[in-house]
Protein backbone atom coordinates (compact mmCIF):
# COMPACT_ATOMS: atom_id res chain seq x y z
CA UNK A 1 0.00 0.00 0.00
CA UNK A 2 1.18 3.41 -1.07
CA UNK A 3 -1.36 6.05 -0.57
CA UNK A 4 -3.80 6.50 2.10
CA UNK A 5 -6.91 9.09 1.90
CA UNK A 6 -7.40 10.62 5.02
CA UNK A 7 -11.65 11.88 4.48
CA UNK A 8 -12.35 14.51 7.26
CA UNK A 9 -15.13 17.55 7.13
CA UNK A 10 -13.04 20.90 7.18
CA UNK A 11 -15.17 22.40 10.08
CA UNK A 12 -14.63 19.13 12.11
CA UNK A 13 -11.50 16.98 12.11
CA UNK A 14 -11.72 13.87 14.26
CA UNK A 15 -8.09 13.30 15.99
CA UNK A 16 -8.95 9.78 16.79
CA UNK A 17 -9.16 9.30 13.20
CA UNK A 18 -6.31 11.27 12.24
CA UNK A 19 -4.51 9.44 14.78
CA UNK A 20 -5.53 5.54 13.27
CA UNK A 21 -4.64 7.01 9.75
CA UNK A 22 -1.10 7.17 11.33
CA UNK A 23 -0.54 4.35 12.48
CA UNK A 24 -1.59 2.50 9.34
CA UNK A 25 0.58 4.90 7.46
CA UNK A 26 3.53 4.29 9.63
CA UNK A 27 2.89 0.41 9.42
CA UNK A 28 2.45 0.46 5.57
CA UNK A 29 5.20 3.54 5.06
CA UNK A 30 2.49 4.97 2.96
CA UNK A 31 1.67 8.75 2.15
CA UNK A 32 -1.60 10.05 3.17
CA UNK A 33 -3.64 12.63 1.77
CA UNK A 34 -5.63 14.75 3.81
CA UNK A 35 -9.02 15.03 2.07
CA UNK A 36 -10.72 18.36 3.36
CA UNK A 37 -14.33 18.57 2.83
CA UNK A 38 -16.33 21.45 2.47
CA UNK A 39 -19.99 21.77 1.56
CA UNK A 40 -19.54 25.31 0.48
CA UNK A 41 -22.57 25.51 -2.12
CA UNK A 42 -24.91 23.65 -0.24
CA UNK A 43 -24.16 24.03 3.51
CA UNK A 44 -27.19 23.14 5.58
CA UNK A 45 -25.86 23.24 8.41
CA UNK A 46 -26.80 25.98 11.47
CA UNK A 47 -23.90 28.11 12.38
CA UNK A 48 -24.34 26.87 16.07
CA UNK A 49 -23.72 23.22 14.69
CA UNK A 50 -20.84 24.47 12.96
CA UNK A 51 -19.54 26.50 15.89
CA UNK A 52 -20.25 23.54 18.19
CA UNK A 53 -18.29 20.70 15.79
CA UNK A 54 -15.15 23.68 14.99
CA UNK A 55 -11.65 23.18 16.66
CA UNK A 56 -11.54 26.27 18.49
CA UNK A 57 -13.97 28.38 20.16
CA UNK A 58 -15.91 30.79 18.19
CA UNK A 59 -14.63 34.57 18.37
CA UNK A 60 -17.25 37.23 19.21
CA UNK A 61 -18.24 39.63 15.54
CA UNK A 62 -16.17 37.33 13.29
CA UNK A 63 -18.37 36.15 10.46
CA UNK A 64 -19.68 32.74 9.91
CA UNK A 65 -17.13 32.19 6.81
CA UNK A 66 -14.28 33.63 8.39
CA UNK A 67 -14.85 31.84 11.31
CA UNK A 68 -15.03 28.42 9.04
CA UNK A 69 -11.37 29.16 7.38
CA UNK A 70 -9.95 29.87 10.63
CA UNK A 71 -11.24 26.29 11.88
CA UNK A 72 -10.09 24.78 8.48
CA UNK A 73 -6.32 26.60 8.68
CA UNK A 74 -6.46 24.91 12.49
CA UNK A 75 -7.02 21.33 11.73
CA UNK A 76 -4.94 21.45 8.40
CA UNK A 77 -2.32 22.81 10.57
CA UNK A 78 -2.75 19.93 13.01
CA UNK A 79 -2.94 17.67 10.56
CA UNK A 80 0.31 18.49 8.85
CA UNK A 81 1.37 18.48 12.67
CA UNK A 82 0.26 15.07 13.11
CA UNK A 83 2.26 13.48 10.25
CA UNK A 84 5.46 15.26 10.56
CA UNK A 85 5.98 14.77 13.69
CA UNK A 86 5.05 10.82 13.00
CA UNK A 87 7.53 10.89 10.56
CA UNK A 88 5.01 10.68 7.79
CA UNK A 89 4.85 12.24 3.86
CA UNK A 90 1.68 14.18 3.50
CA UNK A 91 -0.70 16.35 1.36
CA UNK A 92 -3.73 18.38 1.46
CA UNK A 93 -6.45 18.18 -1.05
CA UNK A 94 -9.09 20.72 -0.56
CA UNK A 95 -12.93 20.31 -2.02
CA UNK A 96 -15.54 22.64 -2.13
CA UNK A 97 -18.94 21.35 -3.79
CA UNK A 98 -20.04 18.44 -3.37
CA UNK A 99 -17.94 16.16 -0.75
CA UNK A 100 -19.13 12.92 -1.81
CA UNK A 101 -18.50 13.37 -5.78
CA UNK A 102 -14.82 14.82 -4.68
CA UNK A 103 -14.34 11.36 -2.61
CA UNK A 104 -15.98 9.22 -5.20
CA UNK A 105 -12.97 10.64 -7.39
CA UNK A 106 -10.08 10.96 -5.11
CA UNK A 107 -10.82 6.88 -4.13
CA UNK A 108 -10.42 5.94 -7.68
CA UNK A 109 -6.87 7.03 -7.41
CA UNK A 110 -5.91 5.44 -3.90
CA UNK A 111 -5.69 2.13 -1.80
CA UNK A 112 -7.59 3.37 1.00
CA UNK A 113 -10.00 5.45 2.98
CA UNK A 114 -9.56 6.15 6.61
CA UNK A 115 -12.75 7.86 7.90
CA UNK A 116 -15.04 8.59 11.16
CA UNK A 117 -18.36 7.26 11.11
CA UNK A 118 -20.06 10.39 11.91
CA UNK A 119 -18.67 12.27 9.46
CA UNK A 120 -21.41 14.50 7.82
CA UNK A 121 -23.18 17.19 6.24
CA UNK A 122 -26.32 17.34 7.11
CA UNK A 123 -28.47 19.38 9.30
CA UNK A 124 -30.67 16.44 10.88
CA UNK A 125 -29.15 14.52 14.05
CA UNK A 126 -27.62 11.38 12.36
CA UNK A 127 -26.34 8.38 14.29
CA UNK A 128 -23.02 6.64 12.74
CA UNK A 129 -22.60 5.31 9.96
CA UNK A 130 -23.71 8.94 8.51
CA UNK A 131 -25.61 8.73 4.97
CA UNK A 132 -22.70 10.23 3.71
CA UNK A 133 -20.63 7.26 5.21
CA UNK A 134 -23.13 5.05 3.83
CA UNK A 135 -23.01 6.12 0.43
CA UNK A 136 -18.80 6.24 0.49
CA UNK A 137 -18.99 2.61 1.47
CA UNK A 138 -21.41 1.62 -1.01
CA UNK A 139 -19.87 3.52 -3.65
CA UNK A 140 -16.23 4.27 -3.35
CA UNK A 141 -13.26 2.29 -5.78
CA UNK A 142 -11.40 1.14 -2.87
CA UNK A 143 -11.14 -0.13 0.34
CA UNK A 144 -12.69 1.62 3.30
CA UNK A 145 -11.59 1.78 7.16
CA UNK A 146 -14.12 2.76 9.89
CA UNK A 147 -11.26 4.07 12.20
CA UNK A 148 -12.32 3.71 16.11
CA UNK A 149 -13.28 6.03 18.53
CA UNK A 150 -10.24 5.10 20.79
CA UNK A 151 -7.34 3.21 19.40
CA UNK A 152 -4.95 1.25 21.59
CA UNK A 153 -3.46 -1.41 18.88
CA UNK A 154 -3.94 -4.44 16.90
CA UNK A 155 -3.79 -7.88 18.67
CA UNK A 156 -6.12 -9.93 16.30
CA UNK A 157 -8.15 -9.78 13.13
CA UNK A 158 -11.47 -11.37 12.34
CA UNK A 159 -12.46 -12.07 8.74
CA UNK A 160 -15.55 -12.41 8.48
CA UNK A 161 -16.66 -14.71 5.73
CA UNK A 162 -20.42 -16.42 4.10
CA UNK A 163 -19.12 -18.17 1.78
CA UNK A 164 -19.55 -15.29 -1.25
CA UNK A 165 -17.49 -13.74 -3.48
CA UNK A 166 -18.03 -10.22 -1.68
CA UNK A 167 -16.58 -11.56 1.59
CA UNK A 168 -13.45 -13.38 -0.25
CA UNK A 169 -12.72 -10.24 -1.93
CA UNK A 170 -12.71 -8.30 1.34
CA UNK A 171 -10.38 -10.74 2.70
CA UNK A 172 -7.35 -10.62 0.21
CA UNK A 173 -8.08 -7.32 -0.55
CA UNK A 174 -7.19 -6.90 3.75
CA UNK A 175 -4.27 -8.82 3.24
CA UNK A 176 -2.41 -7.56 0.17
CA UNK A 177 -2.83 -4.24 1.26
CA UNK A 178 -1.78 -4.99 4.85
CA UNK A 179 1.09 -7.79 4.56
CA UNK A 180 2.84 -6.61 7.51
CA UNK A 181 -0.10 -7.92 9.83
CA UNK A 182 1.20 -11.55 8.78
CA UNK A 183 2.47 -12.82 11.92
CA UNK A 184 -1.02 -11.45 14.07
CA UNK A 185 -3.79 -13.78 15.42
CA UNK A 186 -6.32 -14.35 12.55
CA UNK A 187 -9.81 -15.73 13.30
CA UNK A 188 -12.28 -16.87 10.25
CA UNK A 189 -15.53 -16.03 11.24
CA UNK A 190 -18.43 -17.77 9.64
CA UNK A 191 -22.07 -17.32 10.69
CA UNK A 192 -24.51 -18.37 7.91
CA UNK A 193 -28.19 -19.80 8.51
CA UNK A 194 -29.18 -23.11 9.31
CA UNK A 195 -28.91 -25.37 6.15
CA UNK A 196 -26.36 -23.34 4.44
CA UNK A 197 -23.03 -25.38 5.25
CA UNK A 198 -19.86 -24.00 4.10
CA UNK A 199 -17.42 -26.34 5.73
CA UNK A 200 -15.80 -27.90 2.07
CA UNK A 201 -15.58 -23.37 1.12
CA UNK A 202 -14.03 -22.79 4.27
CA UNK A 203 -11.33 -25.69 4.02
CA UNK A 204 -10.32 -23.84 0.99
CA UNK A 205 -10.07 -20.69 2.50
CA UNK A 206 -8.07 -21.69 5.19
CA UNK A 207 -5.60 -23.45 3.27
CA UNK A 208 -5.11 -19.93 1.41
CA UNK A 209 -4.76 -18.21 4.35
CA UNK A 210 -1.95 -20.14 5.94
CA UNK A 211 -0.55 -19.18 2.70
CA UNK A 212 -0.58 -15.35 4.31
CA UNK A 213 -0.69 -15.61 8.04
CA UNK A 214 0.98 -17.70 10.84
CA UNK A 215 -1.65 -18.10 13.35
CA UNK A 216 -4.76 -18.81 11.52
CA UNK A 217 -8.44 -20.55 13.70
CA UNK A 218 -11.75 -20.61 12.62
CA UNK A 219 -15.01 -19.85 13.88
CA UNK A 220 -18.57 -21.56 12.38
CA UNK A 221 -22.01 -21.27 13.41
CA UNK A 222 -25.10 -21.57 12.28
CA UNK A 223 -28.15 -19.22 13.46
CA UNK A 224 -31.59 -17.73 12.68
CA UNK A 225 -30.87 -14.64 13.57
CA UNK A 226 -27.01 -14.16 11.76
CA UNK A 227 -26.99 -10.48 12.86
CA UNK A 228 -27.18 -11.40 17.03
CA UNK A 229 -25.22 -14.11 16.47
CA UNK A 230 -22.49 -11.92 14.96
CA UNK A 231 -22.92 -9.01 17.24
CA UNK A 232 -22.97 -11.27 20.13
CA UNK A 233 -19.40 -12.68 19.14
CA UNK A 234 -17.72 -8.82 18.41
CA UNK A 235 -19.37 -6.93 20.95
CA UNK A 236 -16.62 -6.10 23.61
CA UNK A 237 -13.76 -7.51 21.82
CA UNK A 238 -10.75 -5.11 22.16
CA UNK A 239 -7.90 -4.47 20.14
CA UNK A 240 -9.06 -5.86 17.29
CA UNK A 241 -9.43 -5.35 13.16
CA UNK A 242 -12.64 -6.23 11.67
CA UNK A 243 -12.58 -7.42 7.73
CA UNK A 244 -16.42 -7.16 5.94
CA UNK A 245 -17.14 -7.90 2.23
CA UNK A 246 -19.71 -5.65 0.48
CA UNK A 247 -21.96 -2.90 2.31
CA UNK A 248 -25.52 -2.18 0.96
CA UNK A 249 -28.69 -4.31 -0.29
CA UNK A 250 -28.01 -2.97 -3.94
CA UNK A 251 -24.32 -4.63 -4.57
CA UNK A 252 -24.72 -8.60 -6.15
CA UNK A 253 -23.81 -9.71 -2.96
CA UNK A 254 -24.51 -8.93 1.12
CA UNK A 255 -22.36 -10.20 3.57
CA UNK A 256 -25.03 -11.63 5.94
CA UNK A 257 -28.85 -11.86 5.33
CA UNK A 258 -30.61 -9.84 6.44
CA UNK A 259 -27.72 -6.83 6.09
CA UNK A 260 -26.45 -6.68 9.51
CA UNK A 261 -23.83 -4.04 8.32
CA UNK A 262 -25.52 -0.73 9.66
CA UNK A 263 -25.87 -2.44 12.85
CA UNK A 264 -22.39 -3.67 13.29
CA UNK A 265 -21.17 -0.37 12.36
CA UNK A 266 -22.71 1.46 15.07
CA UNK A 267 -21.89 -0.65 18.32
CA UNK A 268 -18.92 -2.20 17.40
CA UNK A 269 -16.06 0.00 18.57
CA UNK A 270 -13.16 -1.56 16.79
CA UNK A 271 -11.49 -0.48 13.16
CA UNK A 272 -13.29 -1.81 10.71
CA UNK A 273 -12.08 -2.38 6.93
CA UNK A 274 -15.08 -3.15 4.28
CA UNK A 275 -14.69 -3.65 0.59
CA UNK A 276 -16.36 -5.09 -2.31
CA UNK A 277 -15.89 -5.83 -6.36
Amino acid sequence: MEKILFVTDVVSMSNSCLDFACFLANLTQSKITGVFLENQSMELRSAAEIHERGVTAPIPGVRLEEQKELYRDENIRRFHQCCTGSGINSVVHQHTGMPLKAVLKESRYADLIVIDAATTFSWRPETAPTGFVRDILEKAECPVIIAPENFKSVHEIILTYNGSGASVFAIKQFTYLLPQLHDHKVTLLSVTPPGKPLQDDVEKLKEWLHAHYNDVSIEIAEDDNVEARLMEYLSGRENVMIVMGAFGRSLLSNLFAPNPMKSVIQLITQPMFIAHP
